[in-house]
Parts: C-alpha cells; structure tokens; sequence
C-alpha cells in the first residue's frame, strides 16, 4: 500500500464531505452534484477505510417506507452514502480518525506496515484451517485443540493475539473470548460440535456472549466465528450462516466440516 497516496485521497474525500456539511447554503444541484462525488471518491478508498478502521455494521431506520433497518459497515458510509445524514458527525470524525493513522504511517518510514494485516486476511486465514489439519497428526478432538490450531494460523499473520483475554464484567458477568486481535478490533470465537452438541445451543452462547464482548466499541468492534463441526451435523450450514451473520457485531461465520 503507498500510505502518501492513499492519504491524498483520503483527504480528498475529506475535503467532498466539509464542503457537503458546510453550514453555508449551496443549492440543491450542486449538493447532488457533491453527494455523487463523495459516493465516487469513498469508492477508491474503501479498502483503506476498512483496513484502518474495521466494520461496525450501523444501523439506520428504515428509508422509503422499508420494512427492515439498513445497515452500513461504517459510519462514514452510513453519514454520506445511506442518504439518511443522522451520522454524519460520527462519519466525519472517524474519516478524521484514519486519516490519522494512514498521516502517520506515511510520515514514519520506520513503521515497516504489514498489507496483509486486514480483515479481509483474517477470513482467508481461517478458512485455510482445514488445509492446516492436514499437517497435525491427529484431527482435533476438542474445542482446546482447535482453538490451538487456529492460535498457530493467527499468529502467523499477527504481531498480538490476546489469548482467553477477561475483559470487563457487564453485570455480574466476565467475558473471556477465544482470541482477541487489538490491530483490527476484532475477536475470533471457536466453536466445536461434537456427537453430543445441541446445534441451538451452539447460537445461544454466540448469541448470549456478544453484548459483553463488544460492550467497548473502542477496544473491539466485531466478532468472527469459526466452528469445527467434527460430528458434521451442519451438513447445509448455509441457514446457520445467515442467522449468525445476521446479528449486528458478527463479521462472518465459518463452518468447517470435520475430518475423518
């Protein structure tokens, strides 16, 4: 990644977006004009803003009469691209928050950056966990050897791997998740379902450990789930998928089938 050309079109989407929440009156074409450029130059930065700031997947009411809430990977793209502006300050301020990481990796030659480091390698890493399997001498047999595996692949990719990581009590409960990475703000949960696991049991501790998880969105913002599914129980895991990713705070679900 050039970090000095990413920068310059980073504040030039910075400078679209002023102009678009400048208090002055400009006229009703020329903000359609300027909501078009902004959409267009969010185009060319998209993978540095998910790069550098993650997915938060916001929320927004309904628009048009719709029936379901729609939902944004980020502020920026919920404040100028949703056509709703109730986030455009958070937008701005977490554009402004990049720009300041990418400003300082462009000046800090010293920093040597990683490119693979993103979310978007996180997933390819761990869909590889199969293909790894083949080189342990024995298939795992618990959710600990998995997460054992997964800990090698991550580590591989990443200078910190926060590992069974207490984070704060949310009531009288403390949260411990598998793997915390701080770079990304992201959590990788592991999952193992043997010949004795409940399936539905599997979602409901997902489902009841994501609000304390992600009670500080400065420290994490989302949560990928791997599931090793040793009994192959989830022989059409595409609608165990679509209800777990479907829940805000989850990036993505892998089901990996299990070997032998």
């Amino acid at each position: 990644m050039n970090y000095k050309e990413a920068l310059d079109k980073l504040e030039k989407l910075r400078e679209l977006i002023e102009r678009y929440m400048s208090p002055q009156d400009i006229s009703t074409h020329d903000k359609d004009v300027l909501s078009q450029q902004i959409s267009e130059s969010y185009g060319e930065v998209e993978d540095i803003i998910e790069h550098f700031g993650g997915r938060h997947e916001v929320k927004i009411p309904p628009l048009r009469g719709g029936m379901q809430p729609e939902t944004f990977p980020n502020f920026i793209e919920a404040g100028f691209l949703s056509g709703f502006g109730v986030h455009a300050y958070q937008g701005h301020r977490e554009l402004l928050k990049i720009i300041g990481k990418v400003k300082r990796m462009a000046s800090d030659p010293s920093l040597l950056p990683r490119d693979e480091t993103s979310i978007d390698a996180l997933i390819r890493t761990l869909r590889c966990f199969r293909e790894c399997c083949q080189y342990v001498q024995d298939p795992p047999t618990s959710e600990r050897a998995v997460q054992d595996i997964v800990w090698i692949m991550l580590r591989s990719q990443f200078d910190r791997i926060d590992r069974d990581d207490t984070l704060p009590k949310v009531g009288a409960k403390a949260y411990k998740p598998d793997f915390g990475i701080p770079e990304l703000g992201i959590l990788v949960e592991v999952k193992y379902i043997d010949e004795k696991t409940k399936v539905p049991q599997i979602q409901e501790e997902i489902f009841a450990d994501i609000p304390g998880y992600l009670a500080d969105p400065a420290r994490y913002q989302g949560i990928v789930v791997i599931v090793y599914d040793k009994a192959q129980k989830l022989r059409d895991a595409r609608k165990f998928i679509e209800d777990l990713r479907n829940v805000e705070g989850i990036i993505d679900v892998l089901v990996i089938p299990g070997i032998g």
